[in-house]
């Protein structure tokens, strides 16, 4: 009966969901200028979508970093929309350069991942080689950029020292104390292999590692922890902890895990107080990991299926509680009787409408959680969100699956040899933001895109749609990882369905 009530309940939603309405795209280069732009991340502050890419002329690079910024306000709905339109760019693109006195060098950019720390400043890391080649030998470089009345004034562009090898795939925090960022990424010792996972401090004012001992903390300490494309997801919570999750993935389609670290400040030394625990089993090929750090005390890592490349995969998760370990420094040992996990082991797989192809997930205010991701490689991008009802690993469905970018002709692909992945961004009023770099046709030329959606706040019950059943546990007994139970009557979704027609929501 489980079984019947899952495809009934997919089967709806599959059959009444429709396509969302659609929005207004705009690009945020300037398309007369030709070019190549592409890996977006945004920051939201206000009501402004801060945000950093790559540019060059041509996909054979070099790329220099780009940082723009656009109005959150902004009538998305209205097809008139465009770049030109009074105060849609807050700022408009400029380079992340290193020409001023003082900067380091770069010479080919990736991946850049950008925070804001002030109205008048914002933080970027990013990966770049230090000299012209062609060998992936690449570097960590931090830039801030000063803003005034929203131009930018002054740019610092700085080679990250303390870190040795060659490291990649960057992802950042800003310290509670301002003046530091908890900085995790994937570093390798040779230009082939696979990848170890790092975190350190970074001061903001040196550029270099700081904190006591002063070097990067091993987090992929565990065999078979390390990766091919870690891609390490760090969150900072409010008491100045690192919480990061990586893959622990290789090149063929075998199953692997997701793995999670734990890196405070212990008598004035950082230290990894929980080692690398696989905490999202081997079931799957697991990939792209996100992890939200929702509480102190409630953390979501959120990864897709793998298995098929370029394909979308089922979306799992777990929600875990790091204070209920002991933090002793040795990996959490994962077991029923354990507290670590907010409920029995096991990772909960959202069902095959929400399949994704390398998420990017983001938290609201209310504990809302936002999810895009392509539908698979060279499709559009898709998004939906969701929130935890009181009996986890439940899921309420806020917003079903809506296409990005429906009313244009440009669809998503990636760097020969290298991949992108959407941005979100999420406003308080209600509103998306979803940034994605879309190939023109017949040109050779992307423009790095926006597209708004209207979106819906967080809804606190557990009558927001179909429930998630967890997977079972290593040893359990559990018989259908992917079921689903219906809690909404068909009728009740017809209605919803109605009401978006009628008010775009």
């Amino acid at each position: 009966m489980r079984r019947f009530l899952a495809v009934a309940c997919a089967m709806g939603i599959a059959a009444m969901a429709g396509p969302a309405a659609a929005e207004k795209t705009v690009a945020v280069n300037d398309p007369a200028i030709p070019g190549v732009f592409d890996q977006p991340s945004v920051a939201i502050n206000g009501a402004t979508a801060h945000v950093a890419y790559i540019g060059a002329s041509t996909t054979a690079g070099p790329f220099r970093v780009y940082y723009a910024a656009i109005n959150g306000g902004a009538n998305f709905s209205d097809l008139d929309l465009s770049r030109s339109t009074p105060g849609f760019l807050v700022t408009p693109p400029t380079t992340v350069d290193n020409t001023a006195a003082g900067n380091s060098s770069y010479a080919d950019a990736r991946h850049p991942q950008i925070a804001v720390r002030s109205a008048g400043e914002v933080v970027i890391f990013f990966q770049a080689k230090t000299v012209a080649s062609p060998d992936p030998t690449y570097a960590l470089y931090m830039a801030r950029l000063t803003l005034e009345n929203n131009v930018v004034v002054k740019k610092s562009v700085r080679l990250v020292t303390g870190i040795t090898g060659y490291n990649e795939d960057v992802s950042f925090g800003l310290g509670t104390s301002g003046d530091t960022a908890w900085v995790a990424y994937a570093g390798r010792t040779g230009i082939t292999g696979s990848f170890n996972v790092y975190c350190a401090r970074i001061s903001l004012d040196t550029a270099s590692v700081t904190g006591t001992p002063g070097t990067p903390r091993l987090l992929s300490s565990a065999a078979g922890s390390t990766g091919t494309r870690p891609l390490p997801s760090l969150k900072v919570d409010a008491a100045n902890r690192a919480h990061v999750a990586w893959a622990a993935n290789d090149n063929t389609s075998s199953p692997s895990g997701v793995y999670y670290a734990l890196v405070k400040e212990v008598d004035g030394s950082d230290t990894v107080a929980i080692a690398a625990t696989e905490i999202l089993g081997r079931s799957r090929k697991w990939g792209s990991p996100n992890l939200l750090a929702l509480a102190t005390n409630s953390v979501v890592i959120l990864a897709a299926d793998e298995s098929l490349p370029g394909v979308a995969g089922n979306t799992g998760l777990v929600r875990i509680n790091p204070d209920a370990d002991d933090q002793d420094g040795s990996p959490v040992q994962v077991t029923v009787d354990t507290n670590f996990l907010l409920t029995p082991p096991g990772e909960a797989i959202l069902p095959e409408n929400y399949s994704l192809f390398r998420p990017q997930a983001i938290s609201d205010l209310l504990g809302q959680i936002h999810v895009t991701g392509y539908g698979s490689s060279g499709t559009r991008s898709t998004y939906y969100a969701f929130s935890f009802s009181s009996d986890w690993p439940y899921v309420g469905f806020v917003k079903i699956p809506a296409t990005v970018g429906l009313d244009s002709a440009e669809f998503p692909v990636s760097l020969d040899g290298d991949y992108t992945r959407a941005a979100i961004g999420y406003f308080n009023d209600g509103k998306a933001v979803i940034f994605w770099s879309g190939a023109r046709t017949g040109t050779g030329n992307r423009n790095l895109d926006v597209t708004g959606l209207p979106t819906a706040r967080a809804i606190q019950d557990e009558e927001s749609g179909c429930l998630v059943v967890p997977a079972p546990s290593s040893g359990s007994t559990g018989t259908n990882a992917d079921a689903l139970l219906l809690f909404l009557p068909l009728a009740v979704l017809w209605m919803r369905r109605m009401k978006r027609r009628a008010f775009g929501d």
